[in-house]
């Protein structure tokens, strides 16, 4: 949504205002009660690869089983 150029990650709230304030072309709050809970929109064509890197390590983060995500803390992704 809203078409192929686009993705979404899952954040939280505080997460989503620091990439949306870091590069407001490319991270985009999710319309609605989705979005305030940190759904993000990312625009494909425009996001920086390193940024979108980060963006779903992020999101990764937060939903991993917590002693997976302690495991690969510190690692490449």
């Amino acid at each position: 949504y809203p078409d192929k150029s686009w993705g979404m990650v899952k954040l939280t709230p505080k997460q989503q205002a620091i990439f949306v304030e870091a590069d407001p072309h490319a991270f985009v709050p999710v319309k609605g009660a989705w979005g305030r809970q940190g759904a993000t929109n990312v625009h494909l064509r425009v996001v920086i690869r390193e940024k979108l890197r980060k963006a779903l390590a992020t999101a990764w983060a937060n939903t991993a089983p917590k002693r997976l995500a302690a495991r690969v803390q510190g690692q490449v992704l």
